[in-house]
């Protein structure tokens, strides 16, 4: 979250009763105060120097996520017979392959966002649906000419590529389509469960599968102090259950409202219903570079990102020490000598312990006493 410099005072000053640091044995201990009644100087902590680094810093949070396949979609029946044959859990499908089959026909998975809804011929009235078959046949290589033109208007173009691609599927060709025989999803697929068994009738809008992407993601639950600050494309650090952490992007955000749900075969919302209390609930969808299927099922660790100081300077949190009338100081070495010098915070970074600070001869380079690690 986002710190103010009120905010963290007590911080501070629970840090210097805790270990000592800033009170008992930090820069204000180098005239060696005895402690009371013991006649003797408190044991020194070892001290170290940091360099100021100059940079963005970055304010997040550690929120857990979920690995776990995204987007789950119900599959219905197009049309009526028998399951002759449905793929096991876990099968991936691409597009141009068979999804299932009744009475012994296939039923081909097509890319698109627009459910298969009528039988495609030649003079069939224009739509998004056949914008789509237009894009998918020229994907799987049956418009070699480069005829079609994608404009959503089955012509004889797009007739010609039907008609290889039944040639190829051993199908009997007609240059039509018929409800049934295709079926669109968004695209690669990964069946996770088997909603009826090969040799079940089905009727028409019978549930056959529920599928999901192919792709695992990390679903995350925000803080509603994050839920304004999180966007798609931000950036994100996300911690693995064998403590790598893999850089990632925020894919999407949504709010749940309290008390809300999804609705049954749409795409499932990341979140369930609402949040405890009934409050809105608001869930990120983050994509990492690496293959997290290893990790399905296992809880990890996300770093987001709630603010950001450009062209910052950068001390440890651990160099930060409290000064006279509420202030704070860093104590600068140069030429081996110390001296302490005043700086107003600016944000904090709890995840990697650092803090963004100015004040007077704090340059990037400048060197500040820590405590030795």
């Amino acid at each position: 979250m986002i710190r103010s410099v009120a905010a963290v005072t007590a911080a501070v000053a629970a840090g210097a009763a805790a270990g000592g640091w800033a009170f008992g044995y930090g820069p204000f201990s180098h005239h060696g105060t005895a402690a009371a009644g013991s006649g003797q100087q408190p044991a020194a902590v070892p001290l170290s120097t940091a360099a100021v680094q100059q940079g963005t810093l970055r304010v997040r949070e550690d929120d857990a996520g979920t690995v776990g396949y995204p987007s789950p979609v119900t599959v219905y029946a197009a049309a009526a017979g028998t399951l002759t044959w449905v793929p096991a859990v876990g099968t991936v499908i691409r597009p141009g392959h068979p999804l299932y089959a009744v009475d012994g026909q296939d039923v081909m998975l097509l890319r698109g966002g627009t459910p298969a809804w009528r039988s495609f011929y030649l003079g069939m009235a224009g739509g998004p649906d056949v914008t789509e078959l237009q894009r998918d046949l020229i994907a799987l290589g049956y418009d070699p000419y480069h005829a079609i033109t994608v404009d959503g208007r089955y012509d004889s173009a797009t007739e010609a590529a039907v008609e290889r691609w039944q040639t190829a599927l051993g199908w009997t060709v007609t240059g039509e389509l018929t409800l049934g025989q295709v079926a669109f999803l968004p695209g690669p697929v990964q069946v996770s469960q088997q909603l009826a068994e090969a040799g079940a009738p089905v009727t028409l809008g019978a549930q056959v599968l529920d599928v999901t992407s192919t792709t695992p993601v990390v679903t995350v639950t925000l803080t509603a102090g994050e839920g304004y600050a999180v966007r798609p494309g931000q950036r994100v650090d996300v911690t693995l259950p064998d403590g790598s952490v893999a850089p990632g992007r925020v894919l999407s955000v949504s709010t749940t409202p309290a008390g809300g749900s999804g609705g049954s075969g749409a795409p499932a919302g990341s979140g369930g219903g609402g949040g405890s209390g009934g409050q809105p609930q608001t869930t990120a969808v983050v994509r990492t570079g690496r293959s997290l299927a290893q990790y399905n099922g296992a809880s990890v660790q996300v770093a987001v990102t709630t603010a950001e100081q450009p062209d910052a300077l950068i001390v440890p949190i651990s160099a930060l020490l409290p000064g006279p009338g509420g202030s704070y100081q860093v104590t600068v070495v140069s030429g081996g000598r110390p001296r302490n010098v005043t700086v107003t915070p600016g944000l904090f970074d709890d995840v990697d312990s650092q803090v963004a600070i100015t004040g007077p001869h704090i340059a990037a380079g400048t060197a500040v006493e820590v405590p030795a690690s």
